[in-house]
């Protein structure tokens, strides 16, 4: 029998998984808004609705950020035993602390598309980190393009690049965050060195690339392969890991795993935000 699968979201990320798991999986949609709902796909306009009326194997949460842990939890409630793919970030704003410990209680395979995780050049530095010194990371894009709406805000939707220093460092923590000409700078330590990211959220061209001091003295550095195949083949790997994970230690990133991100997120967003009421006093 095919997985059945439950987007919920249907705006440019969920009509994205809708067409990775067609093939495989018998898939149905939700989406208030019924333009958006794709030719040949049961949908139903509510969450509610679709919880109450399909028993799902897997369901995707890729709605607004605001709205991703209340239908987490709406979902866990409904059908314990389904896997969930939770779009990121984890929350549109700051984590509190009852959610975290709600959040650690949940069982079952809950993965979170921090999908940068999947990319090679990450496996092959994920192997290595015991011998990672010094890491930037460094992202821009012009959100203001992006196809969807009710983004988050940016250091939320361009978190990919804080989740690889938690995932690619040991022990990380927040040493400084300030903003520059738009640009985000942040910068912190890690058991065996330092780290920094840098994003440009309204920049065009789009341009990612990461630079390394290895031990040993070697330094490193590589600009992300940007082709849309490139993205779409990571997008396709979390999804198929999802399909076939048994428990969340089969998950490249697994809620836990995210919670750590979001946390450092939220530390990042106080530095600043305190910077700026300093500001304005």
């Amino acid at each position: 029998m095919k997985p059945r699968v439950a987007v919920l979201g249907l705006g440019s990320m969920g009509q994205r998984y809708v067409r990775l798991f067609s093939p495989s999986s018998k898939v149905y949609g939700c989406d208030v808004r019924a333009e958006t709902h794709p030719d040949g796909v049961r949908c139903f306009e509510t969450v509610t609705q679709l919880l109450a009326k399909v028993t799902p194997t897997i369901v995707v949460i890729a709605l607004p950020a605001d709205q991703h842990l209340s239908t987490l939890y709406a979902v866990r409630k409904a059908h314990p035993t389904c896997s969930v793919l939770l779009e990121k970030p984890v929350t549109g704003t700051a984590i509190a602390d009852i959610d975290i410990v709600r959040c650690y209680s949940l069982g079952g395979v809950i993965a979170v598309g921090y999908c940068w995780r999947f990319h090679p050049y990450v496996r092959e530095l994920y192997a290595e980190r015991h011998n990672i010194l010094d890491i930037t990371l460094h992202v821009a894009s012009d959100m203001r393009t992006w196809p969807g709406q009710r983004y988050a805000d940016p250091l939320r939707e361009f978190s990919h690049e804080l989740d690889l220093v938690t995932h690619l460092t040991f022990n990380p923590t927040l040493a400084s965050a300030e903003q520059v000409h738009g640009c985000y700078v942040v910068t912190g330590e890690h058991r065996f060195g330092v780290w920094r990211v840098h994003i440009e959220p309204y920049h065009d061209p789009p341009a990612r690339w990461i630079s390394l001091r290895m031990a040993g003295g070697a330094t490193l550095m590589k600009h992300w392969e940007q082709h849309e195949s490139w993205i779409d083949s990571m997008y396709r790997a979390q999804a198929m890991e999802v399909q076939g994970a048994n428990d969340q230690r089969d998950l490249t990133c697994p809620l836990r795993d995210a919670l750590r991100t979001t946390v450092l997120v939220d530390e990042v967003e106080q530095v600043l935000n305190a910077q700026n009421t300093e500001v304005l006093m």
